[in-house]
């Protein structure tokens, strides 16, 4: 077992894990509060079934040419924008939801 966690005790590794990590519970829990938004304010199960198929039809799309534009750029900036890409889409969000 402890062959296996050799690799967090260098710093970036473990930034890199614990960032993720938080990245993808706030990732979870915009998901789950954009489903509880839109069948709180349809009541459709329809409308609910939708949404999630607008939500991951894109990354059916993207994942077949991703793989291919991640090896020619630079991992850093990919990631730099990714994660920029989802704050943003986040505050927006949450400016329409309260306003």
């Amino acid at each position: 077992m402890n062959h296996m966690l050799r690799a967090f005790r260098h710093r970036n590794c473990s930034l890199f894990y614990l960032g993720q990590g938080i990245s993808l519970i706030g990732t979870w829990v915009q998901r789950l509060a954009v489903s509880w938004l839109v069948y709180r304010l349809t009541g459709s199960a329809l409308v609910l079934g939708a949404v999630e198929f607008a939500l991951q039809f894109p990354a059916l799309v993207i994942t077949l040419f991703a793989g291919v534009l991640a090896d020619k750029w630079d991992r850093r900036y990919i990631l730099l924008g990714t994660q920029t890409l989802s704050m943003v889409q986040a505050l927006i969000l949450a400016y329409l939801v309260l306003s």
